[in-house]
């Protein structure tokens, strides 16, 4: 992806079960289930170190479904506060990593169209970050778990709380391996983060509006107690959401959450673990103003997208890589289940 840095916590651990059992039943009840596809991403602060950071496939995404006879527009529901949402989230970039476990804080709401997959889900959570020890392995993963999301404990927790211990894996991560709610990390984490996040298959944009907290730099930025627009050397971000004035980032192309420098080759990533590969450079990402995002209609595979603010967490290392508080951009292409 050519980005360094972390994948800030507060991504949010946006990947998701809605637990079936917390939807509340009704006669004319139904239950929508969605799988997240490949593709799903996330944009994390204004720094651009961590955007295009890949978000977990495979999970599944459960709601209460009540329709009318008449069909049209369905109320969409489920869940309660306290409810684990999303199996744990792996983010790891530019040498630090982190594991983001969510819960709902509220119950969940919106409306769908059935006959087009036009929608809007609000989603209020808590996301608990967790600092991890390890960039390649920032989750404890289910190992061996033959098929995912089949409640059957075939596999085994790699680390963690329960570690050795039972698992259903929960979510799919061709770089980090598969997460589940049975493996857990360690510890009280670096805080719990309250998200409200309006998805759409519309579009959506963030506005500027507070003065950037750089005075030195000046100008208006996405969210309050935001530092400066973007890490562009020279503050313009160009219209393909890059920084073409610098600066550029050096990652390993094969394990991009490894940063590395010019000339390196593959010294720093493929000499050093295997599968890293050599190391390749790109401009920094960036965010514009207003900071927009495109999801799509479709009744089988929609693609939802969110713009919101994130705050920071109580690790100073993570808000200064990603940029917290800051603007957040996330992708979530899904598929329904029949």
């Amino acid at each position: 992806m050519g980005t360094v840095g972390w994948m800030a916590p507060v991504l949010i651990g946006l990947v998701w079960i809605a637990m079936a059992g917390s939807i509340a039943a009704a006669e004319d009840a139904q239950i929508l289930r969605y799988k997240v596809r490949p593709g799903a991403q996330i944009d994390l602060g204004w720094t651009g170190i961590s955007h295009a950071q890949p978000w977990p496939a495979e999970q599944i995404l459960a709601f209460g479904l009540t329709c009318p006879d008449t069909g049209g527009r369905c109320t969409v529901g489920g869940g309660a506060a306290g409810d684990a949402f999303g199996a744990p989230i792996p983010l790891s970039s530019g040498g630090t990593a982190a594991c983001v476990v969510n819960r709902l804080r509220d119950a969940v709401d919106g409306t769908i169209r059935r006959q087009d997959g036009c929608a809007a889900i609000t989603l209020r959570l808590s996301s608990r970050v967790f600092v991890a020890q390890s960039i390649a392995h920032p989750c404890p993963i289910c190992v061996d778990d033959p098929t995912a999301n089949d409640t059957r404990r075939e596999g085994r927790c790699s680390s963690g709380a329960r570690a050795g211990k039972p698992c259903d894996a929960h979510a799919a991560s061709a770089r980090f391996g598969a997460t589940s709610n049975d493996c857990l990390p360690h510890g009280e984490g670096a805080g719990d983060l309250a998200l409200d996040l309006a998805l759409r298959t519309g579009n959506v944009t963030l506005e500027s509006g507070p003065p950037c907290l750089n005075v030195r730099v000046g100008g208006t930025c996405l969210c309050d107690g935001q530092t400066q627009k973007n890490g562009c050397r020279n503050g313009t971000c160009a219209g393909n959401d890059r920084c073409d004035g610098g600066p550029f980032d050096g990652t390993c192309e094969g394990h991009p959450y490894r940063p590395c420098k010019l000339g390196s080759g593959s010294k720093e990533c493929e000499a050093q673990f295997p599968g890293a590969g050599t190391c390749q450079f790109d401009a920094r990402s960036c965010f514009g103003a207003p900071l927009a995002a495109k999801g799509t209609c479709d009744p089988k595979t929609p693609t939802f997208v969110a713009t919101f603010c994130a705050p920071a967490t109580r690790a100073a290392a993570l808000n200064a890589t990603a940029g917290l508080p800051g603007p957040a951009r996330l992708t979530l292409p899904l598929e329904l289940l029949e």
